[in-house]
């Protein structure tokens, strides 16, 4: 179970409402009726409470989300692939706080006995492959001017270098470009699905990878 405040959700019952105050709430009361009420009253109110403390946690993690979406973002635009697995990982350590507080909600939701949020119907998360990315052009698929003429020859590459150079940058662009939207979308109110954050950060980390390999393979075509 979640944890509030550092109180395990299994425990929580009981931080909310102590021994003798759960005594009393399950029909083993043993003192006056305005004493049972005040007792209940006072572990309601902390209930609300904690609820309270999980919508300000969410709130403050969707602008940290945020924020290191956007750094995330920055980061590919410079070509930084060292820092960026810290910021990933930054983000699944809140993904990870987020779903632990959740689950106390879920928790304190049923304790009140009120009716359990909507099911969220969150987007699919879109998927990016090598595959979609436009493949880079060899200079043996080149047709000579003449039939003398030789693949890679100065008239050739003067013409193919430019494309290459052109698809490359499309690759990486077309990388970068779905990394950053896949933290975005990731990083607001939906860090507190479950089943989308966990679909996005393994989407994330693939098209970390994808977005290397398409700097690798420039790097070996035009440096």
């Amino acid at each position: 179970m979640g944890t509030v405040v550092g109180v395990p959700g299994a425990d929580l019952f009981e931080a909310l409402l102590p021994q003798s105050e759960l005594a009393r709430t399950v029909g083993r009361f043993d003192g006056d009726v305005g004493d049972m009420v005040q007792q209940s009253v006072r572990a309601t109110e902390r209930a609300f409470g904690e609820l309270d403390a999980c919508d300000a946690l969410l709130a403050r993690a969707t602008a940290r989300g945020r924020t290191l979406a956007e750094d995330i973002g920055r980061l590919a635009s410079e070509e930084n692939e060292q820092d960026i697995p810290c910021l990933l990982d930054a983000l699944k350590k809140l993904a990870d706080e987020i779903q632990r507080s959740e689950e106390t909600r879920r928790l304190l939701t049923r304790i009140l006995g009120r009716d359990e949020p909507a099911a969220r119907r969150t987007a699919p998360v879109p998927h990016l492959s090598e595959e979609q990315l436009p493949p880079v052009p060899s200079v043996y698929d080149e047709k000579p001017a003449d039939a003398g003429g030789q693949p890679g020859g100065p008239e050739l590459m003067a013409g193919f270098v430019p494309r290459l150079k052109a698809v490359h940058a499309e690759r990486i662009r077309r990388t970068s470009s779905h990394l950053l939207a896949t933290v975005r979308r990731m990083a607001g109110p939906q860090l507190a699905d479950p089943a989308f954050v966990h679909e996005s950060l393994v989407e994330a980390d693939l098209t970390f990878e994808l977005w290397r390999r398409c700097l690798a393979d420039r790097r070996l075509d035009l440096d």
